[in-house]
Protein backbone atom coordinates (compact mmCIF):
# COMPACT_ATOMS: atom_id res chain seq x y z
CA UNK A 1 0.00 0.00 0.00
CA UNK A 2 0.86 3.39 -0.71
CA UNK A 3 2.69 5.43 2.30
CA UNK A 4 4.56 8.70 2.51
CA UNK A 5 5.69 11.37 5.81
CA UNK A 6 3.64 13.42 6.94
CA UNK A 7 2.56 16.84 5.09
CA UNK A 8 1.02 19.68 6.69
CA UNK A 9 -1.87 20.58 8.86
CA UNK A 10 -4.24 19.14 5.83
CA UNK A 11 -2.70 16.00 7.09
CA UNK A 12 -3.41 16.39 10.36
CA UNK A 13 -7.34 17.06 9.84
CA UNK A 14 -7.18 13.97 8.10
CA UNK A 15 -5.96 11.90 10.62
CA UNK A 16 -8.11 13.32 13.39
CA UNK A 17 -11.14 12.90 11.57
CA UNK A 18 -10.14 9.00 11.25
CA UNK A 19 -9.80 8.35 14.15
CA UNK A 20 -12.60 10.07 15.20
CA UNK A 21 -14.83 7.88 12.16
CA UNK A 22 -12.90 4.55 13.21
CA UNK A 23 -13.04 5.05 17.54
CA UNK A 24 -12.57 2.48 19.20
CA UNK A 25 -11.80 0.41 16.51
CA UNK A 26 -7.96 1.85 16.43
CA UNK A 27 -7.57 2.20 20.50
CA UNK A 28 -6.35 5.85 20.10
CA UNK A 29 -8.41 8.90 21.12
CA UNK A 30 -7.71 12.24 18.35
CA UNK A 31 -6.38 14.06 21.84
CA UNK A 32 -3.73 11.56 21.93
CA UNK A 33 -2.08 12.56 18.83
CA UNK A 34 -2.46 16.52 19.17
CA UNK A 35 -0.82 16.00 22.86
CA UNK A 36 2.05 14.21 21.31
CA UNK A 37 2.75 16.28 18.80
CA UNK A 38 2.29 19.51 20.83
CA UNK A 39 3.46 18.51 24.12
CA UNK A 40 7.03 19.94 23.27
CA UNK A 41 9.08 21.34 20.63
CA UNK A 42 11.06 18.73 19.57
CA UNK A 43 8.83 16.04 17.85
CA UNK A 44 8.54 17.25 14.34
CA UNK A 45 5.27 15.74 12.39
CA UNK A 46 7.11 15.28 9.25
CA UNK A 47 9.77 12.68 11.17
CA UNK A 48 7.43 11.05 13.37
CA UNK A 49 4.71 10.59 11.01
CA UNK A 50 3.83 7.82 8.25
CA UNK A 51 0.25 7.81 6.30
CA UNK A 52 -0.38 4.78 4.78
CA UNK A 53 -3.45 4.67 1.72
CA UNK A 54 -5.29 2.03 0.30
CA UNK A 55 -3.82 1.68 -3.22
CA UNK A 56 -6.96 0.42 -4.96
CA UNK A 57 -8.66 3.47 -4.02
CA UNK A 58 -6.01 5.70 -5.77
CA UNK A 59 -4.00 6.29 -2.57
CA UNK A 60 -6.90 8.59 -1.30
CA UNK A 61 -7.95 6.47 1.29
CA UNK A 62 -6.00 6.40 4.61
CA UNK A 63 -6.02 3.30 5.94
CA UNK A 64 -3.82 3.67 9.47
CA UNK A 65 -0.16 5.40 10.28
CA UNK A 66 2.27 5.13 12.60
CA UNK A 67 4.01 7.54 14.94
CA UNK A 68 7.82 7.43 16.22
CA UNK A 69 9.79 9.96 18.31
CA UNK A 70 12.39 8.14 18.19
CA UNK A 71 12.67 5.46 21.00
CA UNK A 72 8.71 5.23 21.21
CA UNK A 73 5.93 4.41 18.82
CA UNK A 74 2.23 3.82 18.51
CA UNK A 75 0.68 1.75 15.23
CA UNK A 76 -2.95 2.51 14.24
CA UNK A 77 -4.45 0.42 11.49
CA UNK A 78 -7.99 -0.52 10.17
CA UNK A 79 -8.35 -4.47 11.46
CA UNK A 80 -8.79 -6.21 7.93
CA UNK A 81 -5.36 -4.82 7.01
CA UNK A 82 -2.72 -7.93 5.09
CA UNK A 83 -0.35 -9.07 7.29
CA UNK A 84 2.28 -8.09 4.97
CA UNK A 85 1.04 -4.08 5.72
CA UNK A 86 1.28 -5.11 9.35
CA UNK A 87 4.73 -6.12 8.72
CA UNK A 88 5.75 -2.76 6.34
CA UNK A 89 3.98 -0.54 9.29
CA UNK A 90 6.25 -2.33 11.85
CA UNK A 91 8.89 -2.21 9.67
CA UNK A 92 8.84 1.83 9.03
CA UNK A 93 8.96 2.60 12.76
CA UNK A 94 11.94 0.71 13.21
CA UNK A 95 13.81 2.49 10.68
CA UNK A 96 12.42 6.48 11.90
CA UNK A 97 14.32 4.89 15.52
CA UNK A 98 17.44 5.65 16.65
CA UNK A 99 18.24 2.66 19.23
CA UNK A 100 15.80 0.61 21.24
CA UNK A 101 12.50 1.02 19.90
CA UNK A 102 9.35 0.29 22.26
CA UNK A 103 6.01 -0.28 20.30
CA UNK A 104 2.69 0.17 22.34
CA UNK A 105 -0.60 -2.09 20.51
CA UNK A 106 -3.54 -2.46 22.60
CA UNK A 107 -3.66 -6.10 23.74
CA UNK A 108 -6.79 -6.86 21.81
CA UNK A 109 -5.20 -5.57 18.77
CA UNK A 110 -4.04 -8.74 17.19
CA UNK A 111 -2.71 -8.34 13.78
CA UNK A 112 -0.62 -5.61 15.10
CA UNK A 113 0.97 -8.12 17.56
CA UNK A 114 1.26 -10.63 15.33
CA UNK A 115 3.23 -8.94 13.31
CA UNK A 116 5.64 -7.90 16.13
CA UNK A 117 6.13 -11.16 17.37
CA UNK A 118 7.54 -12.06 13.18
CA UNK A 119 9.56 -8.59 13.71
CA UNK A 120 11.21 -10.08 16.72
CA UNK A 121 9.84 -7.52 19.24
CA UNK A 122 9.77 -9.10 22.74
CA UNK A 123 7.03 -8.68 25.08
CA UNK A 124 7.46 -6.45 28.36
CA UNK A 125 5.66 -6.64 31.70
CA UNK A 126 5.05 -2.31 31.26
CA UNK A 127 1.50 -2.05 30.74
CA UNK A 128 -0.58 1.00 30.58
CA UNK A 129 -4.00 0.70 32.02
CA UNK A 130 -7.71 1.77 29.24
CA UNK A 131 -9.70 3.05 31.89
CA UNK A 132 -13.14 4.40 30.77
CA UNK A 133 -16.32 5.15 32.25
CA UNK A 134 -19.43 5.52 30.33
CA UNK A 135 -21.13 9.36 31.18
CA UNK A 136 -24.35 8.82 33.89
CA UNK A 137 -26.83 11.49 35.04
CA UNK A 138 -24.89 11.99 38.01
CA UNK A 139 -22.20 13.58 35.97
CA UNK A 140 -24.44 16.40 35.22
CA UNK A 141 -24.12 17.14 38.60
CA UNK A 142 -21.85 19.91 40.24
CA UNK A 143 -18.84 18.86 41.94
CA UNK A 144 -17.66 20.43 45.61
CA UNK A 145 -13.80 20.39 46.63
CA UNK A 146 -12.66 20.76 50.33
CA UNK A 147 -13.10 24.32 51.67
CA UNK A 148 -11.19 27.05 50.66
CA UNK A 149 -10.15 25.02 46.96
CA UNK A 150 -11.82 26.03 44.03
CA UNK A 151 -11.75 25.08 40.18
CA UNK A 152 -10.37 27.59 37.03
CA UNK A 153 -9.55 26.72 34.01
CA UNK A 154 -7.67 28.56 30.78
CA UNK A 155 -10.72 30.47 29.53
CA UNK A 156 -10.75 33.04 32.46
CA UNK A 157 -7.33 35.32 33.68
CA UNK A 158 -6.96 33.92 36.86
CA UNK A 159 -3.81 31.39 35.91
CA UNK A 160 -1.29 32.45 33.41
CA UNK A 161 0.48 30.30 31.01
CA UNK A 162 3.59 30.51 33.00
CA UNK A 163 1.94 29.24 36.14
CA UNK A 164 -0.03 26.22 34.20
CA UNK A 165 3.51 25.46 32.69
CA UNK A 166 5.29 24.95 36.18
CA UNK A 167 2.37 23.06 37.97
CA UNK A 168 3.11 20.55 34.69
CA UNK A 169 6.85 20.68 35.25
CA UNK A 170 6.24 19.93 38.58
CA UNK A 171 4.29 17.12 38.17
CA UNK A 172 6.52 15.66 35.63
CA UNK A 173 9.46 16.68 36.74
CA UNK A 174 12.17 16.13 34.27
CA UNK A 175 9.72 17.33 31.81
CA UNK A 176 10.12 18.48 28.17
CA UNK A 177 6.82 20.84 28.23
CA UNK A 178 8.07 24.40 28.08
CA UNK A 179 5.90 27.76 27.59
CA UNK A 180 6.39 27.97 24.29
CA UNK A 181 5.02 24.37 23.56
CA UNK A 182 2.39 25.21 26.04
CA UNK A 183 1.47 28.30 23.70
CA UNK A 184 1.48 25.65 20.37
CA UNK A 185 -0.64 23.17 22.29
CA UNK A 186 -3.09 26.44 22.85
CA UNK A 187 -3.16 27.07 19.24
CA UNK A 188 -3.64 23.20 18.22
CA UNK A 189 -7.11 21.32 16.88
CA UNK A 190 -9.31 19.94 19.80
CA UNK A 191 -7.44 22.05 22.59
CA UNK A 192 -9.93 23.78 24.58
CA UNK A 193 -9.36 26.43 27.63
CA UNK A 194 -12.69 25.45 29.14
CA UNK A 195 -10.95 21.69 29.56
CA UNK A 196 -7.90 22.88 30.67
CA UNK A 197 -9.14 22.69 34.13
CA UNK A 198 -6.98 22.96 37.77
CA UNK A 199 -7.81 23.19 41.66
CA UNK A 200 -6.82 26.44 43.34
CA UNK A 201 -5.52 26.00 46.78
CA UNK A 202 -6.36 29.08 49.15
CA UNK A 203 -3.12 30.54 48.65
CA UNK A 204 -3.73 30.89 44.96
CA UNK A 205 -1.35 28.01 44.39
CA UNK A 206 -2.01 25.87 42.00
CA UNK A 207 -2.53 22.28 43.72
CA UNK A 208 -3.73 20.03 40.87
CA UNK A 209 -4.54 19.93 37.21
CA UNK A 210 -6.18 17.83 34.00
CA UNK A 211 -5.95 18.39 30.58
CA UNK A 212 -9.14 17.53 28.83
CA UNK A 213 -9.99 16.27 24.93
CA UNK A 214 -13.48 16.00 23.58
CA UNK A 215 -13.68 14.78 19.99
CA UNK A 216 -17.85 15.73 19.28
CA UNK A 217 -17.63 12.67 15.55
CA UNK A 218 -17.24 10.40 18.44
CA UNK A 219 -18.41 12.01 21.42
CA UNK A 220 -15.61 10.88 23.60
CA UNK A 221 -13.18 12.97 25.71
CA UNK A 222 -9.60 12.27 26.95
CA UNK A 223 -8.09 13.26 30.14
CA UNK A 224 -4.28 13.79 29.09
CA UNK A 225 -1.71 14.87 31.38
CA UNK A 226 -3.64 14.37 34.71
CA UNK A 227 -1.54 15.54 37.83
CA UNK A 228 -1.61 16.53 41.47
CA UNK A 229 1.30 18.23 42.99
CA UNK A 230 3.10 16.29 45.93
CA UNK A 231 1.79 18.41 48.65
CA UNK A 232 -1.20 18.42 47.82
CA UNK A 233 -2.37 14.90 47.00
CA UNK A 234 -4.50 12.57 49.42
CA UNK A 235 -6.76 15.41 49.89
CA UNK A 236 -9.10 14.35 47.62
CA UNK A 237 -8.19 17.23 45.18
CA UNK A 238 -7.45 14.54 42.25
CA UNK A 239 -10.72 13.01 42.43
CA UNK A 240 -12.67 15.90 42.65
CA UNK A 241 -11.01 17.38 40.02
CA UNK A 242 -11.90 14.04 37.52
CA UNK A 243 -15.23 14.09 38.44
CA UNK A 244 -14.98 18.23 37.31
CA UNK A 245 -13.75 17.22 34.13
CA UNK A 246 -16.04 14.42 33.47
CA UNK A 247 -18.72 16.89 34.21
CA UNK A 248 -17.77 18.94 31.46
CA UNK A 249 -17.49 16.00 29.42
CA UNK A 250 -21.10 15.30 29.94
CA UNK A 251 -22.35 18.91 29.52
CA UNK A 252 -20.83 19.02 25.85
CA UNK A 253 -22.73 15.77 25.14
CA UNK A 254 -19.49 13.09 25.58
CA UNK A 255 -21.00 9.27 26.26
CA UNK A 256 -17.43 8.07 27.37
CA UNK A 257 -14.55 9.31 28.60
CA UNK A 258 -10.83 7.35 28.68
CA UNK A 259 -7.80 8.05 30.91
CA UNK A 260 -4.51 5.70 30.78
CA UNK A 261 -2.36 5.27 33.13
CA UNK A 262 0.96 2.97 33.60
CA UNK A 263 0.10 -0.32 35.71
CA UNK A 264 2.80 0.00 38.21
CA UNK A 265 1.79 3.77 39.19
CA UNK A 266 -0.92 2.17 41.40
CA UNK A 267 -1.68 5.43 43.05
CA UNK A 268 -2.84 6.82 40.22
CA UNK A 269 -4.87 3.59 38.62
CA UNK A 270 -7.01 3.49 42.55
CA UNK A 271 -7.49 7.41 41.89
CA UNK A 272 -9.00 6.94 38.60
CA UNK A 273 -11.13 3.93 39.89
CA UNK A 274 -12.70 6.04 43.06
CA UNK A 275 -13.52 8.53 40.68
CA UNK A 276 -15.73 6.03 38.64
CA UNK A 277 -13.79 4.73 36.37
CA UNK A 278 -13.66 1.14 35.18
CA UNK A 279 -10.20 -0.57 33.67
CA UNK A 280 -10.79 -1.66 30.14
CA UNK A 281 -7.91 -3.93 29.09
CA UNK A 282 -4.05 -2.75 28.36
CA UNK A 283 -1.75 -1.12 25.76
CA UNK A 284 1.32 -3.00 26.22
CA UNK A 285 4.86 -2.38 25.41
CA UNK A 286 7.11 -4.40 23.16
CA UNK A 287 10.34 -3.69 22.70
CA UNK A 288 13.20 -4.19 20.22
CA UNK A 289 17.03 -3.64 19.21
CA UNK A 290 16.58 -1.29 16.08
CA UNK A 291 19.39 -1.80 13.03
CA UNK A 292 21.21 1.55 14.19
CA UNK A 293 21.02 0.19 17.45
CA UNK A 294 23.15 -2.91 16.50
CA UNK A 295 25.02 -1.52 13.87
CA UNK A 296 26.94 0.58 16.99
CA UNK A 297 26.97 -2.12 19.52
CA UNK A 298 29.03 -4.13 16.07
CA UNK A 299 31.33 -0.98 15.84
CA UNK A 300 31.38 -0.43 19.40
Amino acid sequence: MPHRPYRDEADLTLLLRWLSDHAPTTFMHPGDLVWWLYQNTQVDPRQALELLFDGEAGGNELQGFGYCDGSWSVLQGLPDLPAHVWDEMVAAAATRAGGKLTVQPHEWDTPQLAALKRAGFELTDNRMVRLVREVQPCDQEAVALPAGFHFADMSGSEVSPEDRVKVHQDVWHPSKVTLEAYGRLQAAPLYRPDLDVMVVAPSGEIAAYALGWFDPGSRTGLMEPVGTRAAFRRQGLGKGLIREVTHRFAALGAQKVTIGSYEKNVAAVALYTSAGYAARGFWVDWETETAAMKEGQDSA
